[in-house]
Order: C-alpha cells, then sequence, then structure tokens
C-alpha cells in the first residue's frame, strides 16, 4: 500500500455499492462511489513519478 489516499478511496467506492444491501438508498450508494471515484481519480499518479516539478 504505497498511497493511503487512493487505497482508502478505492474501499470506499467499494463500500457505496456494498451500502444497499444493509438498507441505505441505491441513490445514496452511487453517490458514495461516484464521490470515491473522483478521489481516486485526484489522489493517484504514475508510479514512476517523484512528484517533482520537471515534466516527463
Amino acid at each position: 500500500m504505497i498511497n493511503w489516499k487512493t487505497t482508502l478511496s478505492g474501499l470506499l467506492a467499494a463500500a457505496g455499492q456494498i451500502l444497499p444491501i444493509f438498507s441505505v438508498p441505491a441513490e445514496v450508494g452511487q453517490a458514495v462511489s461516484t464521490i470515491a471515484l473522483f478521489l481516486i481519480g485526484l489522489f493517484a499518479k504514475d508510479s514512476n513519478v517523484t512528484g517533482g516539478t520537471v515534466r516527463q
């Protein structure tokens, strides 16, 4: 687990799909998954990029 933010966002996206099993409205589960997938895109980075200011 290199990037904990991406991992946590992935777990949240999966939880959004499981929520309707526990009597949570499907729309809420879909909203949770949508927000989590946005966060995955926000926090994800290529594995070989160090985060510097030099363009690849």
